[in-house]
């Protein structure tokens, strides 16, 4: 009978042992592993069509379709590290360009023409990191 009682009170701290290990681990998973992901995610770049909104060369370039000059505008206010590609269009569901395989952000502006040329644009900026 005593050996019995003994090797029960044994069972029993072997098994609170592994239910105190497992919630230890548990515990480590739940607040040490989502810090290191939140690290990794890369933040959102700035609104580079947002700094363009009030430029009236850039206006002047979205009206006259100028790709070119769009092109440039663009490339001088965004950050070196990013590739982009943007799209002009009067039509608001205007597909997208064919765009790499990455984490692809996308701005947009409508812009509506001046008092002597009343059309209306679409301006479609998508851009990721260089490789």
């Amino acid at each position: 009978m005593v050996k019995l009682r003994k090797a029960n009170k044994q069972g029993i701290f072997r098994t609170l042992e592994a239910l105190i290990a497992i919630f230890i681990t548990f515990l480590f998973l739940i607040v040490f592993v989502p810090m290191q992901r939140e690290r990794a995610q890369p933040t959102a770049p700035q609104n580079v069509l947002a700094s363009l909104r009030d430029n009236d060369e850039f206006r002047n370039c979205v009206i006259q379709k100028n790709e070119t000059c769009i092109n440039q505008s663009i490339g001088r206010n965004m950050e070196d590290s990013y590739d982009f590609k943007f799209n002009l269009s009067d039509k608001p569901y205007a597909p997208a360009p064919p765009l790499p395989q990455k984490r692809v952000y996308a701005n947009s502006m409508y812009l509506a023409g001046n008092t002597t040329n009343s059309t209306t644009f679409i301006v479609r900026l998508y851009f990721w990191t260089k490789a």
